[in-house]
């Protein structure tokens, strides 16, 4: 396995975190806004190993918020760089890597079920991903490479640990209560979900357990919504 982010620590720590669970991995700093970089990266991987089989596409961040009438070109632009354009990115360089047989995991977000307000910025791609998905997996079928996206809801994670911060930018534990109650309260499962919940989605798609399965959207949110 080989784990790619832009900050080298944290491709680092994922590298351990796979190394002491009985795996093989290394890390590599990567920014995925880079196209070049993207592909430069996906051939040493393939170069190395002699092939690739599986792709997931999960970096992403609310890169800025407020309504869509507020929104300027270079906030859009960064959105769509980092939601939308890396993944695109991602799948060109995992599909021509792979050749024949594979799968490619893209990353969506429960916002865009959602429609939440002053997000245009993150929702706007990750709805783009959705349809970059349901493409790819109708233009590589053929191939055999299985392209799926997974749908995160609320889940706990470093994007989240602002919004348990008080004014002053301290962690504050009864802030985190709150918080996390009121968001559960729309949860039919009554809790916020883990990194852990939506990696295990991620393994499935990547998996011979998933081997029929392509196009499709996997949510990961507690019931939080329920599209047909």
């Amino acid at each position: 396995m080989v784990c790619a982010d832009l900050e080298p620590r944290t491709a680092a720590e994922t590298a351990e975190l796979v190394t002491a669970d009985g795996g093989s991995a290394v890390a590599q700093p990567l920014d995925v806004t880079d196209r070049a970089a993207v592909r430069a990266t996906v051939a040493r991987v393939h170069e190395r190993y002699g092939r690739l089989d599986i792709m997931a596409n999960v970096a992403g961040a609310v890169t800025t918020r407020g309504p869509v009438a507020a929104l300027d070109e270079v906030e859009l632009d960064r959105g769509l760089a980092l939601n939308l354009k890396s993944q695109v990115y991602g799948c060109q360089a995992a599909a021509e890597a792979m050749g024949r047989g594979g799968s490619i995991i893209n990353m969506g977000s429960g916002t865009v079920d959602a429609a939440v307000a002053d997000l245009a910025a993150y929702s706007i791609p990750k709805a783009g991903a959705l349809q970059l998905t349901r493409s790819l997996a109708r233009e590589l079928g053929p191939a055999g490479i299985r392209v799926n996206l997974v749908s995160p809801g609320y889940i706990l994670t470093g994007m989240t640990d602002p919004h348990f911060r008080d004014a002053s930018g301290r962690p504050d534990p009864e802030r985190r209560q709150q918080v996390i109650e009121r968001q559960s309260a729309h949860i039919p499962l009554g809790r916020p979900g883990e990194a852990a919940e939506v990696a295990s989605a991620v393994l499935f798609l990547a998996g011979d357990g998933a081997s029929y399965v392509t196009g499709q959207v996997i949510r990961v949110n507690g019931g939080s919504v329920m599209p047909l």
